[in-house]
């Protein structure tokens, strides 16, 4: 059987143990061998990321293909049914075990017949910073967009289990310095409360959420040719559903003016119920009209705060910027972050 015919489709949303398993043992061979610094998955983290995503919807096509009996690499292809309707994002590895024999060729055929078929002609795609999976897309005519980073912000002392982490050698948090700032940024955004949501967040403050969401929107892109993210309640809503369904507890802080209750910003981190000594930064964002009062940082170290009390066993938060975006990124360094890994975000025009 020629390689092209070992393409084959499975069900994103109802993945079988054994399938799920499968792209799990390839996710990991693939982080161990480009991305050391990355945590492990397993079969019922994978399963649930392709079942409910980031808002009820699964992964819209799953492609494999097998050396054998053994699954060697799959794409994923993701689109947004919010915005960007004629954009797919691609993730795409292969088994180290098995690169450079033309799986990834083969799937990446596939995959443009695929968007294609489904009117998204436009794709991005990403990969580590130089690495070989990033000449792997500029062959087939992708261009680099953005360069970002993977920073991380170690909140827990390493504990034995982790002494061949190349972050070993990193501080601890500092406290002492974090409190000095957060004085700072009270100080200079007095005017402002923050206000500890729930997931589901109450109705009534479903629409500051929509206001302080689409803040998003002005951060850097780069040469990236993206619209906006549009952001309805319905969107904000099935976030919410989809973090619980994946396990994940979502932590939120919503900034409010106090003399007129204004939305002004949000930060957001959520735990991996699997992994729960690892937390993703989803969004820190100030709305416009509300910056320059150190919002951000106060925002951040708040979140901080109330992590320590609530999630006690967590040791990393893992968050990721456009190396242009240089607000935030002094924001991140101040508290303490230090780079892991860099990417290349890539695109192709339709």
């Amino acid at each position: 059987m020629g390689v092209t015919e070992q393409v084959s489709e499975l069900d994103p949303a109802t993945l079988s143990e054994t399938d799920a398993a499968a792209l799990a043992s390839v996710a990991n061979a693939a982080q161990a061998a480009d991305a050391p610094h990355l945590d492990p998955v397993d079969a019922a983290h994978v399963r649930r990321r392709h079942s409910y995503g980031w808002d009820m919807h699964p992964t819209h096509r799953l492609l494999v293909t097998y050396a054998g009996d053994m699954l060697a690499g799959y794409a994923e292809i993701g689109i947004s049914h919010w915005d960007n309707p004629d954009l797919a994002f691609i993730d795409l590895e292969v088994h180290p075990e098995h690169r450079g024999r033309g799986l990834g060729a083969a799937l990446f055929r596939q995959v443009e017949l695929t968007t294609g078929e489904i009117g998204r002609n436009r794709v991005l795609a990403d990969a580590w910073l130089d690495s070989p999976r990033q000449a792997f897309w500029e062959r087939r005519g992708f261009t680099l967009g953005m360069v970002a980073a993977q920073r991380r912000l170690r909140v827990a002392d390493l504990v034995w289990a982790d002494l061949d982490r190349a972050d070993l050698d990193r501080a601890d948090l500092d406290r002492a310095g974090l409190d000095n700032l957060l004085a700072q940024a009270e100080t200079a955004s007095s005017d402002y409360e923050l206000v500890d949501l729930p997931n589901p967040a109450p109705p009534d403050l479903v629409p500051d959420l929509l206001a302080v969401h689409t803040a998003i929107n002005d951060s850097p892109l780069d040469d990236l040719v993206l619209e906006d993210d549009a952001w309805p309640a319905e969107r904000v809503r099935a976030y919410e559903q989809a973090m619980t369904a994946r396990g994940c507890r979502l932590h939120r802080l919503l900034a409010k003016r106090r003399s007129d209750g204004a939305p002004a910003g949000q930060t957001v981190v959520v735990v991996d119920g699997d992994r729960p000594w690892l937390a993703s930064q989803e969004d820190t964002a100030v709305v416009a009209a509300h910056r320059g009062h150190k919002l951000g940082l106060r925002l951040k170290i708040a979140m901080l705060r109330l992590l320590a009390d609530r999630e006690p066993q967590l040791r990393y938060i893992d968050t990721w910027n456009a190396e242009s975006n240089r607000h935030m990124l002094a924001v991140n360094d101040a508290l303490g972050c230090f780079v892991v890994g860099r990417s290349a975000e890539l695109q192709r025009p339709g």
